[in-house]
């Protein structure tokens, strides 16, 4: 029955479309326009409470991903000598930033007017950085933080010198924007920001819900507000619609099956491969879902955001989340949860573009096998390369690991 079930997707995800249009004509048309590491970057409303535009090159990567131009990017990246094992977010991003721009999904990037670069990331992203600073010859603002491996026992002066370098980066902000961040704006910004994340808590609950009111695509097209969108009233206004839609079917028992019909549930780890979203609908005629992924889950919107407290609240953004915390905090986040939203098998995406994500992913599914004792899945791939991607290889292990779920 569940193989012949085609489900008509949230409503809220054509809301989400015409936000990312929007974006996307902001990015082509407000200055001053600033590239934003899409990591818990604080620089995105600290920007925004300055009247600078945010553009994120990852999100843009991903796009290119889904309509497949990756492969061209790619290529004309590694034509200019920058190596096929970089990751390919920094490929498509630099080949884009090299290619001719014939009919670019959205109009384009745009040329930017300066670099907002956060350390919650790993070192690619510093390079890559350092590689548009070079190309464009733009100031870049930079904020260093430590590596928090024990969240529950940080230090205070950790929170003390990400204090500093908010602050500083601030300074660095007004001048370039020649404007003047006062108390204000920067409280309403955070105060915003701090709604969004607390709408996207309560949406990412309401998955724990049987059956699961909405798949993994639909919460990854979601995400999209939480990185662009935070600290601006529309983000508010998007993620809102979100939970009360998603809200209103886990009260009416909507979900992507009926209950009798939802036959799995699963976790996906790490990124998914943003070429072939259609994985996932592969999955849902087996009467499979995702409520819960360690992407979605665990590195943007960490951080309760106080506009009371607005330059602690933006410090402790740029600390937290799960690119800049240990692989031991993060298993045990995901062996709470994987009981919590009753998951039943785990499908984990080996990304050789996402060593951060990645490196730690035979030790979490050994741990995750030997205290739950579930089923589990390692796809070896790239989240937007699609030239290392085998689909006759994926498919035949996933139906593997199917039918050893039964």
């Amino acid at each position: 029955m569940t193989e012949k079930t085609k489900r008509e997707r949230p409503a809220f995800n054509k809301i989400i479309s015409a936000a990312i249009e929007s974006h996307y004509n902001n990015i082509q048309t407000n200055r001053p326009m600033g590239y934003a590491l899409m990591a818990p970057n604080p620089l995105v409303e600290i920007a925004y409470a300055a009247g600078i535009q945010p553009a994120f090159p990852e999100n843009y990567a991903a796009v290119s991903a889904v309509k497949h131009l990756s492969r061209k990017y790619c290529e004309t990246a590694e034509a200019h000598n920058y190596a096929p094992d970089i990751c390919s977010y920094c490929r498509n991003n630099l080949g884009y930033v090299y290619d001719s721009k014939e009919n670019p999904p959205f109009g384009g990037l745009g040329r930017p007017d300066l670099l907002l670069l956060t350390s919650s990331a790993c070192t690619h992203y510093f390079k890559w950085w350092d590689a548009l600073h070079e190309i464009y010859k733009i100031p870049m603002i930079y904020i260093n933080t430590p590596r928090v491996m024990e969240p529950q026992a940080m230090p205070d002066y950790y929170l003390a010198y990400a204090i500093r370098e908010i602050e500083a980066a601030i300074i660095q902000v007004e001048d370039i924007a020649g404007t003047k961040i006062t108390h204000e704006k920067l409280s309403q910004a955070v105060t915003l920001s701090g709604e969004v994340v607390d709408y996207w808590h309560k949406l990412l609950d309401l998955q724990k819900a049987e059956p699961c009111p909405v798949n993994l695509t639909d919460i990854s097209n979601a995400l999209f507000v939480l990185i662009a969108l935070v600290g601006k009233q529309e983000g508010v206004d998007v993620i809102k619609t979100v939970y009360d839609e998603t809200k209103q079917r886990v009260t009416d028992g909507i979900g992507i099956f009926t209950k009798e019909e939802e036959k799995h549930r699963l976790m996906w780890i790490n990124i998914p491969f943003w070429f072939n979203l259609g994985l996932f609908g592969y999955f849902e005629k087996r009467g499979c879902v995702f409520p819960l992924s360690d992407y979605t889950q665990y590195i943007w919107g960490t951080t309760k955001m106080d506009g009371a407290k607005p330059i602690e609240s933006l410090a402790r953004k740029a600390l937290e989340g799960e690119l800049n915390s240990s692989l031991d905090d993060q298993i045990e986040k995901m062996l709470v949860d994987i009981k919590e939203y009753h998951i039943d098998g785990i499908i984990a995406h080996s990304n050789r573009s996402c060593r951060v994500l990645s490196v730690g992913i035979p030790d979490a599914v050994k741990v995750i096998q030997k205290e739950l004792n579930l089923p589990s899945l390692v796809l070896d791939g790239d989240h937007t390369d699609e030239r290392v991607y085998s689909d006759a290889n994926i498919m035949n292990r996933i139906e593997a690991f199917l039918e050893m779920l039964g």
